[in-house]
């Protein structure tokens, strides 16, 4: 097992990815942008699989063949079994999720199905997503409390923050516990920014 994953829920892999697997992941998640759906969320809600749910508004759109073949690759999903320890993760799903300007995502956790949550930026624009190690495994109701004290984009020394991949030529791909860990993205200030995401879930 990777010691970071342990030890932060961060799993990172190099050499997955190279420049054309890059560039085909890249123009798929931008042909899909004038096609994704609005993702709007209003309210605050636990949920009864354990996860966490704050306001969200940004837009989403179905993984085409490039992202999914990524996803379900074999080779990738042995060595997110060996980095992290969990010899059962599964593929679930994946998906490109668009920001525009304001869009945001309140404080939340992923669903159960999402053991480890993969994302790559393709827009080289969006700043780190906040990012609470420290409230691990929290229940439903302490991260309600963090959102009444601290706001849906909670700032302080208790926080952190954690940057997606980007093409740097050491064709990375990074993960990290999204059912486990809570996190947000504070509002969009720019046009437009294009996330690839896909999930794993322990069985």
């Amino acid at each position: 097992m990777d010691r970071s994953w342990a030890e932060t829920g961060m799993v990172r892999l190099t050499g997955v990815l190279d420049d054309r697997g890059w560039d085909a992941l890249s123009a798929e998640a931008h042909a899909v942008v004038g096609g994704a759906r609005l993702f709007e969320r209003d309210a605050t809600a636990s949920h009864r699989d354990g996860s966490f749910a704050s306001p969200a508004h940004c837009r989403l759109a179905g993984g085409g063949p490039a992202l999914g073949a990524l996803a379900y690759d074999k080779t990738v999903l042995a060595a997110l079994r060996q980095a992290t320890g969990l010899a059962r993760l599964v593929p679930v799903g994946c998906a490109v999720v668009v920001y525009h300007g304001g869009d945001f995502q309140g404080l939340h956790t992923d669903t159960v199905k999402s053991t480890l949550t993969v994302a790559l930026e393709f827009t080289d624009v969006l700043p780190p997503m906040g990012w609470a190690p420290t409230l691990r495994a929290a229940h439903p109701d302490e991260l309600a409390k963090v959102v009444a004290e601290y706001g849906l984009f909670p700032a302080g020394d208790s926080f952190s923050a954690l940057q997606h991949p980007r093409w740097d030529g050491s064709g990375a791909v990074q993960g990290f516990a999204g059912y486990d860990i809570p996190h947000w993205r504070a509002p969009f200030d720019g046009e437009l920014a294009i996330l690839a995401t896909w999930s794993y879930m322990d069985l």
